[in-house]
């Protein structure tokens, strides 16, 4: 069982990719001009791997997000709105001090971000704590709750009154985040890449190495256990899905600090529901995290191109792929917890 648990992700993938082209070769298509296809296009190029990195960075957070509660014995599905209010908040802060300098702009904004959703998750964790009330429906139900608050913040009391397009006024210059054009070329690829990929080593070490980490992990994984060794379990849950919130309320900040400069509604594109599929794939470390994450970028930006370069697969292939292996790894825990139930 523990071989099975090292390669179980790269078993899934390979499952998923595989079921996938069967479906391609049935609907008519070449499996190996698909793959040629994806290929080419998540890494054909410079900028192409660019564009990559730069679809993979929100997954980072949000698939932390949702892996950090899961280490907790909890399910966050609101890392789509804690992204979305994290991201207002990175906007909303750029444009009240757009004259700060980058030195104390940068962590500014990721502080409002990474508080922004950390309030959030802390929403979710008073419920869980005080009322009992299950962490899936309040995370749901906030996801709705944050497009009201983010709209109002884009659509009313900071929108740019000079376009037609629903979106904010730009965030200060001292908040732009530079680019990595040596590494991406032209594509918008910029250095929240490079603080997501610390982030990843950051919560590893803290989730391994630490006394929090451990009591963490205990319970999650044997709450009882943790309780008569004098953990207290209601306080690590409030923490475990505060800082899961948080995480999450990092993710805007490759869209609105790297690339538009602003908050555009709805610019989250699902980024916090395939965190979850991110979170799932990756395994017991975060590194499988970013591994998950990455793998996901690269779906989508190669599989933008099977419009153009296919007649009968459209893009929509990367999500199918993506379901796919998720099922493949949620069958995998169905399977093993009937095995230990048996």
């Amino acid at each position: 069982m523990k071989k099975w648990s090292i390669f179980a992700p790269l078993i899934s993938v390979l499952i998923g990719l595989a079921l996938s082209l069967l479906l391609v070769l049935v609907l008519g298509e070449s499996p190996i001009l698909v793959l040629q296809v994806l290929a080419n296009g998540a890494i054909g190029s410079a900028t192409s791997f660019g564009y990559s990195l730069f679809y993979a960075t929100p997954l980072i957070f949000t698939g932390l997000s949702v892996w950090w509660s899961l280490r907790a014995g909890l399910f966050n599905i609101g890392a789509e709105g804690q992204m979305t209010v994290g991201g207002a908040a990175m906007a909303v802060v750029g444009i009240v001090m757009s004259s700060l300098p980058s030195w104390l702009a940068w962590p500014l904004a990721l502080l409002a971000g990474f508080g922004a959703g950390a309030a959030w998750g802390y929403i979710v964790a008073w419920f869980k704590t005080r009322r009992g009330t299950h962490e899936v429906l309040t995370s749901i139900l906030l996801n709705f709750v944050s497009y009201g608050v983010a709209g109002v913040l884009i659509l009313n009391v900071f929108r740019n009154p000079s376009v037609q397009t629903p979106e904010t006024l730009e965030v200060g210059s001292g908040f732009w985040l530079p680019e990595m054009n040596a590494i991406g070329g032209s594509s918008p690829l910029n250095v929240s890449f490079v603080f997501a990929v610390l982030c990843i080593f950051v919560v590893d070490v803290v989730m391994q190495k630490s006394v929090f980490g451990l009591r963490t992990r205990w319970v999650g994984s044997a709450p009882e256990f943790a309780r008569r060794t004098g953990v207290a379990t209601s306080r690590q849950t409030m923490m475990a899905l505060v800082i899961s919130g948080g995480l999450a309320g990092l993710a805007g900040a490759s869209m609105i600090l790297g690339y538009a400069h602003k908050a555009r509604e709805g610019f989250s594109s699902g980024a916090g529901f395939v965190g979850i599929a991110v979170a799932l794939l990756g395994g017991r470390r975060a590194i499988g995290v970013l591994l998950a994450a990455l793998l996901f970028g690269a779906l989508q930006k190669g599989a933008l191109d099977l419009d153009l370069d296919t007649e009968k697969i459209s893009r929509d292939l990367a999500v199918v792929i993506q379901a796919l292996v998720v099922i493949a790894v949620a069958t995998k825990s169905w399977l093993e917890a009937k095995r230990w139930s048996s």
